[in-house]
């Protein structure tokens, strides 16, 4: 299989048993399957900012129960100040979608994954992403990080997060905060998805972009 193959599958199976020894994607060629699928992301999640932002402002007549408990999750994150504001975030993103049995195939937007009420570790990963951003983090602070766990032999999404000068990692089957040396040590990085798609390197606590 070529690599391009490799690497959408990756992106499309997240979750499903991967192949024990993921091969190196090229840089042009891989990267094609996941910036579509992160463009389409970013055009749904601008679309629900909307909806999101008027249901914020009165909650009473939000016409979408996934809207309002998005608004929830994000209120209850607002509550509180840096790591716990992200460790409530992070604890009420898990408790509001059921484990599936099957792993879907697909990424889908916030608010079609509440609507559904369950979903795998590609929905938990973009629920987080877009509560966190809702409750002030800004992209810079954020990643989504696309990995192969050691010792499941799948792939596997989380969500990092920049806490001051540390990034923490946002896991689906836990809601304990983990500091990211300590994640790595048990997942290889593959991409991360945050203002574009590239091939993971550990993220690093300032960046080029940082205070634009």
């Amino acid at each position: 299989m070529k690599k391009t193959g490799h690497a959408l599958a990756g992106l499309l199976l997240l979750c499903q048993v991967a192949q024990a020894a993921p091969r190196p994607f090229l840089p042009n060629a891989a990267n094609e399957p996941a910036l579509s699928i992160w463009t389409k992301l970013q055009s749904d999640l601008a679309l629900e900012r909307d909806l999101i932002s008027r249901c914020r402002s009165a909650v009473e007549t939000c016409p979408s129960p996934a809207a309002r408990q998005f608004v929830a999750i994000v209120e209850e994150g607002l509550q509180y100040e840096g790591r716990a504001r992200i460790a409530h975030i992070n604890r009420a993103a898990n408790l509001a979608i059921r484990p599936q049995i099957k792993p879907t195939r697909m990424w889908t937007s916030p608010l079609t994954t509440l609507a559904a009420g369950a979903g795998d570790c590609k929905q938990h990963a973009v629920l987080k992403y877009a509560a966190l951003r809702e409750a002030g983090f800004t992209a810079d602070q954020l990643r989504i990080v696309i990995v192969e766990d050691k010792a499941r032999q799948a792939t596997h999404a989380v969500v990092a997060v920049l806490d001051g000068t540390q990034w923490l990692v946002l896991n689906n089957r836990g809601s304990a905060l983990v500091d990211f040396d300590e994640f790595v040590e048990r997942y290889t990085l593959l991409w991360r998805l945050d203002r574009g798609v590239s091939q993971e390197t550990a993220p690093q606590a300032e960046t080029p972009e940082a205070g634009s």
